[in-house]
């Protein structure tokens, strides 16, 4: 046992701490999204499901522009762990740059789906509900891109904690604002779903708006201010950057578009099973963003030490995140079916709704699973920079895998929304343990 805690003690305390700021950050967005549902669900069953189908496909956008910029972790951590600040102000320059590029690119294409929204067979009722609430989201992708780059640069020198409070106060405000806009407190206008819109605008302008500041005036940042003012960028870093950011982006994207993909589905069962959609989502999420932390804590430990050369410490800090990931894994199934019913109460008084949603707790919680491996191996992946591995598996596990799986068994085998979810175990669980036939080999 001493021989064990000698060799990975030190991993489990690092990974702890890096993690620990960033699950308090997710924590806080898990807040606001139960807060958001909550209201939003609470309002009315139209609201909830038309803030459904905008929140999957911008999920698609936002994860897109997250991946992308998770490119950043093993660019700027492996230069940090050599203490060269020039060069990691350098590189900070250079990915926020390919950053901004690829998120006009999502500007643009997010901004040309709204058109397709009246073809895509969902409930007629719903739409009018849609369309505004589309156009504010859109909007809130600006704010939203621009803390992607600031949070993962932050990250990736090891600043966990400054996440942390950015996205505690925005989640404050952002769940205050909707209190008082979805239905007309403090002499504010009843602005129903439209009102949860305007509030997450406000709120991820705040954010993006903080990370600014601290990187301008906090001491710890302005080792780097040399680097970034006296580089310059050219199409060329752009391209560096992107050959490393992109195949994330698009692991990430193909991932999360199965999930869109259901949705669309989803729409096609009825306004009731959306709304148990979005429910589930938000339940869900409590398990994913815990996981999250522990990865993402985990690809800075591994950036570093790749940067640093030490393939055996980053197998063993991949063992040590992968162990506490997993412990957390069963605790959130634990909670999930022991507390579920209570939970999805607090979303809707719509008795249709909350049956459909108790329903699907069991297979939510055996997806957990499969999300649980995938996330870590593709963290592991990512802090290696072995990026290309990680869209190879994406191809496989969610479009050649999932994309087809998913409605054969919801339609084909005509198990409905519980088939969609079982559908998610399959593609997942065949991505993680394909991240992690990656990530071992690659230590070869």
């Amino acid at each position: 046992m001493n021989g064990y805690w000698h060799r990975y003690g030190q991993h489990y305390r690092t990974i702890a701490k890096l993690s620990g700021p960033i699950m308090v950050a997710q924590l806080g967005t898990i807040v606001t999204g139960f807060a958001d549902t909550m209201m939003v669900g609470h309002y009315n069953t139209p609201s909830l499901a038309a803030g459904s189908l905008v929140t999957t496909v911008f999920n698609l956008v936002i994860l897109l522009s997250l991946g992308f910029s998770y490119g950043i972790t093993p660019l700027v951590g492996a230069l940090a762990s050599q203490g060269d600040n020039r060069k990691v102000g350098a590189m900070m320059r250079h990915v926020a740059a390919a950053n901004v590029v690829f998120g006009l690119v999502l500007m643009l294409a997010s901004g040309a789906f709204y058109f397709a929204l009246g073809h895509l067979g969902q409930p007629v009722e719903i739409m009018p509900l849609v369309r505004p609430y589309y156009i504010i989201i859109w909007l809130s992708m600006i704010p939203v891109i621009l803390t992607h780059i600031f949070r993962q640069s932050c990250d990736a020198v090891g600043d966990t904690q400054l996440g942390m409070w950015i996205f505690t106060a925005g989640n404050v405000l952002n769940i205050v604002g909707n209190y008082m806009l979805i239905f007309g407190k403090w002499g504010a206008p009843e602005l129903g779903l439209a009102g949860a819109g305007w509030s997450t605008l406000a709120a991820r302008c705040f954010m993006a708006v903080a990370y600014v500041a601290a990187m301008l005036l906090a001491s710890r940042y302005k080792a780097y201010h040399e680097g970034i003012a006296q580089s310059r960028t050219s199409w060329h870093d752009i391209a560096r950057v992107t050959r490393t950011s992109l195949p994330v982006a698009l692991q990430m994207g193909l991932e999360t578009g199965i999930f869109t993909f259901a949705m669309i589905l989803v729409g096609w069962m009825g306004t009731k099973s959306m709304a148990a959609y979005q429910i589930l989502l938000q339940v869900g999420t409590l398990g994913f963003m815990i996981y999250y932390a522990f990865g993402a804590g985990m690809a800075i430990k591994i950036a570093h030490y790749t940067g640093l050369g030490d393939k055996a410490a980053v197998r063993d800090a991949a063992h040590a995140g992968y162990r506490l990931t997993l412990a957390f894994t069963l605790l959130a199934c634990v909670i999930f079916i022991t507390t579920g019913r209570w939970i999805v109460a607090f979303f809707t008084a719509d008795r249709a709704v909350i049956a459909i949603a108790v329903s699907m707790l069991v297979p939510l919680s055996l997806y957990q699973l499969g999300d649980a491996t995938q996330v870590t191996y593709a963290n592991a992946l990512r802090g290696t920079g072995q990026v290309m591995s990680m869209l190879r598996v994406a191809v496989v596990a969610y479009l050649l895998i999932g994309l087809p799986v998913i409605p054969a068994l919801a339609f084909l085998a005509g198990l409905g929304l519980a088939g969609v979810y079982y559908g998610f175990f399959v593609a997942l669980l065949t991505a993680g343990i394909l991240f992690c036939r990656e990530f071992y080999r690659h230590l070869l």
